[in-house]
């Protein structure tokens, strides 16, 4: 939250409030795509607080936001499956509150959180087209999962567009008659959500192409931050391996886990067993499918997913497979709690059931309790320091389990304390929810970025800085040679990998930075940050510095992997010639000089003036991407401009002899497809919405 999310709050929405949408961020990574890079949320309604409210108030409102959105829709599936309310309310506790949604809290996902309240709402809308025949329902379909997309994590709308077809699937098991109805409609709600967001999915696809995601991604990354197998101990003690800011256990502590609260989950087991339900194995199988696959290398179906299924090896982070899991538990609890409150004689063998578990706790708690104390201390060798809290898990838990067996047992008596167990659930989920809110200080946030801004007063020019990895750059008016972004610049990816320096860096802040070798001019990098006693110290590098943009006559053309080869030795001189891939049909020149002056207009665009006597190759030290157009003015003596890759990142603009006059601007052509295609789609989806509204539901005329 701190060093990402809230500057890109801060930079994204401030442009919004112009009028502007920042296509381009040029004061991260030498310049990187923003809207593009999906998580920059733009066009995304509820973000749109960010205009009016402060930004920490917008902040914490867009939490509160859409965990109660995720809860809403959760219950409003729930019970439109059929259940009672009770279990409705249960499932949306279960959803909103379970460590899958709330656990991102901790690190501050807000495109996580705003993505995920969405998915009940995108199995509502199937299950509605399914049961109903009206084609009103699937403009609601349409318009959830184009939220989700809009909403910032393009992860997990793959996840929800694969698992929402499997569901599909299911569905068309079930019809006797004729499946094109159906398979009509939801056809239609992938492609008008699709139609909706095209300019959303169009500029993410360009921006993807050229990052480091366009790699080929080793299984090892693909499996970063997968379900660790112990986490699953965890739904029934959340703490077994500490909290937040002590947690020992496997993995990353917000990813993968799945605890939904223990009187939840036991329902969740019940319904398995019990429930005449015909959903009840699909979910049950899909849960287990999904805890095989979220596992990652550990079962031989992650690595078939990988090189088979398609898209799959695209994304790492496989545990964000939780959030379906939790979902499969959602369901089953609430079948398990709809057998109560129908058939309440059952809930005797439910209760024999709950207490031999809670007995079985018991007896498991004491063993971790006696055994370190009769010289067995051998066997808790890997984690003696923890044996305490682990006990204590284990009793908390036989304790909720003796209580959710307590419950049963009045409930066969008095009926109406079945509510008891929604109590329990609430009591469970808000104390675990409470636990994991962090607090953090926005003027203490504030003071250290002062720290980089007060460096550019003292010490000014057009240069950047390194302050490993965060955005903190972006609460000033300077410019990083890093950032937080997962869709670094491809070229620059490549280029920073083989300079090493940066890469290296940002593992070890609390260090002044050694060894930087003279490439790393080619960023216009001054000055390195690193943190001693909680403050930022800057660190001046004396590298050679080059202009933002400057005139060359001297220029070779050679392949990429050369480039890198040339650019790195440290004869090279940026000032005296530049390395192209392509002829850039101008004769190179050794004894020209032209005049050059640029003038940013936005984010994305920049007036650009030169007057040459000869000609000459424009280098501009921001990164390359081909998203760059530029456009000749009337005036202009040349009138076609071609913007090409220079130095391996950097950008080129050959020039002819004369005046120029010309705007340099970042507008990918996909982008301005995708536009188009949104702004049409959007007007007919309104234009369908009112045409199918019944007449006797609209608004008379006074």
């Amino acid at each position: 939250m701190s060093g990402q999310f809230v500057w890109w709050r801060q930079f994204g929405f401030d442009e919004l409030a112009k009028g502007h949408i920042a296509l381009w961020n040029p004061q991260l990574f030498c310049g990187v795509p923003f809207f593009g890079g999906f998580q920059s949320a733009l066009l995304y309604p509820p973000n749109w607080l960010f205009m009016v409210l402060p930004l920490p108030f917008a902040l914490n409102s867009s939490i509160a936001l859409h965990i109660f959105l995720a809860g809403f829709f959760t219950y409003l599936w729930i019970k439109f499956r059929g259940s009672h309310p009770a279990s409705a309310l249960m499932g949306s506790l279960m959803y909103m509150f379970g460590a899958s949604m709330v656990l991102h809290i901790v690190p501050g996902h807000l495109p996580n959180l705003c993505t995920m309240a969405w998915i009940p709402l995108v199995f509502l809308s199937v299950d509605v087209c399914f049961e109903k025949k009206d084609f009103r329902w699937v403009l609601l379909g349409m318009f959830a999962l184009a939220m989700q997309i809009f909403s910032g994590h393009v992860q997990y709308v793959y996840y929800t567009v694969v698992i929402v077809s499997f569901y599909a699937l299911f569905l068309l098991t079930r019809i006797q008659g004729a499946k094109s109805p159906f398979l009509l409609k939801f056809a239609l709600i992938g492609l008008g959500a699709g139609s909706l967001s095209a300019v959303q999915l169009f500029a993410g696809w360009s921006a993807m192409t050229e990052s480091s995601r366009a790699k080929v991604l080793d299984i090892d990354f693909i499996d970063i931050a997968d379900i660790s197998p112990e986490r699953l101990w965890c739904l029934f003690m959340p703490n077994f391996f500490d909290g937040w800011q002590t947690y020992w256990g496997g993995g990353i502590y917000w990813e993968g886990p799945v605890f939904v609260s223990v009187t939840a989950f036991v329902f969740a087991l019940w319904a398995l067993f019990i429930s005449q339900h015909r959903d009840k194995k699909f979910f049950g199988w899909l849960a287990l499918v999904l805890v095989l696959i979220g596992v990652g290398k550990r079962t031989p179906l992650f690595a078939l997913f990988c090189k088979f299924f398609p898209l799959f090896s695209s994304f790492r982070g496989v545990g964000k497979l939780n959030i379906f899991i939790t979902l499969c538990l959602v369901v089953l609890a609430s079948l398990g709690m709809d057998d109560v409150f129908a058939h309440l004689p059952k809930l005797q063998k439910f209760k024999s059931f709950i207490f031999k578990l809670s007995g079985s706790f018991l007896l498991i708690a004491a063993v971790f309790y006696a055994t370190p104390l009769m010289g067995g201390r051998k066997l808790f060798k890997n984690y003696i320091d923890h044996a305490g809290s682990m006990t204590e898990s284990l009793f908390i838990c036989a304790v909720l389990l003796f209580l959710i067996g307590l419950v049963a047992w009045v409930s066969i008596k008095k009926p109406v304390w079945r509510y008891g167990f929604l109590v329990l659930v609430f009591i469970e989920l808000f104390l675990f929810a409470r636990s994991n809110l962090p607090f953090f200080d926005a003027n203490h946030l504030n003071q250290e970025v002062n720290t980089i801004q007060n460096t550019y007063e003292k010490d000014s020019g057009d240069y950047r800085v390194f302050t490993g990895v965060n955005n903190y750059p972006l609460g000033t008016m300077g410019f990083s040679a890093w950032g937080d972004d997962p869709f670094v610049p491809l070229r620059y990816d490549e280029f920073t990998s083989r300079t090493h320096c940066l890469r290296a860096y940002y593992h070890d802040f609390n260090e002044p930075l050694h060894d930087y070798p003279k490439a790393l001019s080619l960023a216009r990098l001054r000055y390195a940050f690193y943190e001693k006693d909680g403050q930022l110290v800057p660190q001046k590098l004396n590298l050679p510095e080059i202009p933002r943009a400057f005139l060359v006559g001297d220029w070779h053309q050679e392949t990429l992997e050369n480039i890198w080869l040339r650019i790195l030795v440290p004869g090279f001189s940026p000032l005296k010639q530049v390395w192209l891939e392509q002829d850039p049909e101008i004769e190179p020149q050794t004894k020209a000089k032209g005049k050059i002056s640029i003038n940013d207009l936005s984010t994305d665009s920049i007036d650009i003036q030169a007057e040459l006597t000869k000609p000459e190759i424009l280098v501009m030290s921001d990164n390359y991407s081909k998203g760059w157009k530029a456009e000749a003015y009337p005036e202009s003596a040349q009138k076609k401009y071609q913007v090409l890759p220079a130095n391996g990142f950097m950008r080129a603009i050959p020039l002819q002899a004369g005046k120029h006059h010309f705007l340099l601007e970042y507008r990918p052509t996909a982008f301005v497809i995708g536009s188009w295609i949104s702004w049409v789609s959007w007007v007919l989806f309104i234009g369908f919405f009112f045409l199918t509204v019944p007449l006797s539901r609209r608004p008379k005329q006074l």
